[in-house]
């Protein structure tokens, strides 16, 4: 027996899957990437970020800066997912991303 609340005309981008919403490395689908958990859990009633390890909100984290030998600090920054859009509930994911959300659903969250 199979079961999904997923709408059925929604579908994930090709290079996000749902254990970890996670980009793949390709030329193609190296980019930014959007899904929208409304159109893949009706009953959701709030979403939000945490860290990787979901002990902590993502906007309780402090980042830290590391100094590293003969760091010449040139390489690139990777391109990442903004927050997420509370009026539309939309998640952007950069390539190769991995982001941990916590949905509540008729008050509980998971």
């Amino acid at each position: 027996m199979k079961s999904s609340s997923m709408e059925p005309n929604y579908s994930l981008p090709l290079n996000v899957a749902v254990i970890t919403l996670q980009a793949g490395e390709d030329v193609e689908y190296s980019r930014m990437s959007k899904v929208e958990p409304r159109k893949m859990f009706s009953t959701r009633k709030k979403i939000k970020e945490m860290s990787l390890s979901t002990n902590q909100e993502k906007s309780e984290m402090t980042k830290k800066t590391w100094k590293v030998e003969d760091d010449s600090g040139e390489e690139p920054t990777p391109l990442k997912g903004g927050p997420v859009d509370n009026s539309t509930l939309v998640v952007e994911l950069g390539p190769m991303e991995i982001r941990t959300f916590l949905l509540k659903f008729e008050g509980v969250f998971i």
